[in-house]
């Protein structure tokens, strides 16, 4: 069973998205503001955690750098759930640092597909990974492998998500899938983003 850690300070958005979760075979534990969360991190380790943005008075972004910047937590992943569109600034500066991005309100549906999209793309990630280790990629590689993948899927999502072309984003990206595409080239993994 997943673990999903939920963090928005309406409490009665967590309270339904725990329901929606829960009745879905998730276990959920909740958050109602940035430092709790980090508080929450620090004793428990959650498979996943759903993150709200616009959040006082630490926002959601502020709380994702002391997310990352724990070593205990830095590579958890994190989905940014909130009711503003991104930027590109946005896709920018945190695809590196995100696993996906959604804009609220949700529906049930939404929110499980969100949740269990995440999850069966993990797994396809993982057994990437696999494929790469067991072809004598090194650590660091697969590091490098994993963080393209994140890029990628976000980068995508968030360009999807804004409608429009913007030149360095594009190039940022199509320097992404080229690595990627070379990576799994000389690890014998199938071409896929």
């Amino acid at each position: 069973m997943f673990s999903i850690l939920i963090v928005d300070d309406n409490a009665d958005l967590v309270e339904l998205f725990s329901v929606v979760l829960t009745r879905n075979g998730y276990k959920t534990c909740s958050a109602v503001s940035g430092e709790e969360c980090l508080k929450l991190l620090k004793i428990s380790t959650p498979d996943l955690i759903l993150l709200d943005i616009m959040m006082d008075p630490m926002d959601g972004w502020e709380t994702l750098t002391g997310i990352r910047s724990d070593r205990m937590s830095q590579s958890l992943p994190v989905i940014m759930v909130t009711g503003k569109q991104p930027t590109w600034d946005d896709v920018r500066s945190h695809m590196t640092e995100i696993d996906d991005y959604i804009v609220k309100p949700l529906t049930v549906s939404a929110l499980t597909g969100l949740v269990n999209g995440f999850f069966s793309h993990k797994q396809v990630v993982d057994e990437e990974i696999a494929l790469a280790k067991a072809s004598g990629a090194d650590e660091s590689t697969l590091n490098e492998y994993r963080i393209i993948r994140r890029s990628l899927a976000v980068g995508i999502k968030m360009k999807s998500i804004i409608g429009q072309r913007e030149e360095k984003t594009e190039t940022a990206l199509d320097i992404l899938k080229e690595r990627l595409t070379s990576l799994q080239r000389q690890y014998r993994i199938t071409e896929s983003y």
